[in-house]
C-alpha cells in the first residue's frame, strides 16, 4: 500500500504540468474567440459607417439636385434663343 501511495504521489507533478497545459490551451482558445467576435463588431460597425457615408453622400446630391431645378436658368427663362 506505501509503494502505492509513493507511486500516486510521484505521478502529481506530471499530472499538474498536463492541468496546466489544458489551462493554457483553454486561456488561448478562448482568447481567440473573443478576438473573433469583436473582429466581427468592428466589421459590423465600418460597414454601417460606411452605408450611413454612402446614404449621406447620396442625399447630399439629391438635395444638390432638388436646389438646381428649383433655380430659374440664367438668360432669357428657359425658352428658345431664335427669336
Amino acid at each position: 500500500m506505501i509503494t502505492e501511495l509513493l507511486s500516486a504521489l510521484r505521478a502529481v507533478p506530471k499530472i499538474l504540468d498536463a492541468l496546466e497545459r489544458i489551462g493554457t490551451v483553454m486561456t488561448a482558445q478562448m482568447a481567440q474567440q473573443r478576438k473573433g467576435e469583436k473582429d466581427e463588431k468592428v466589421d459590423v460597425l465600418i460597414d454601417a459607417a460606411r452605408a450611413r457615408r454612402k446614404q449621406r453622400l447620396l442625399d447630399s446630391e439629391a438635395e444638390r439636385l432638388r436646389r438646381d431645378s428649383d433655380t430659374p436658368p440664367n438668360g432669357n427663362g428657359g425658352g428658345d434663343s431664335d427669336g
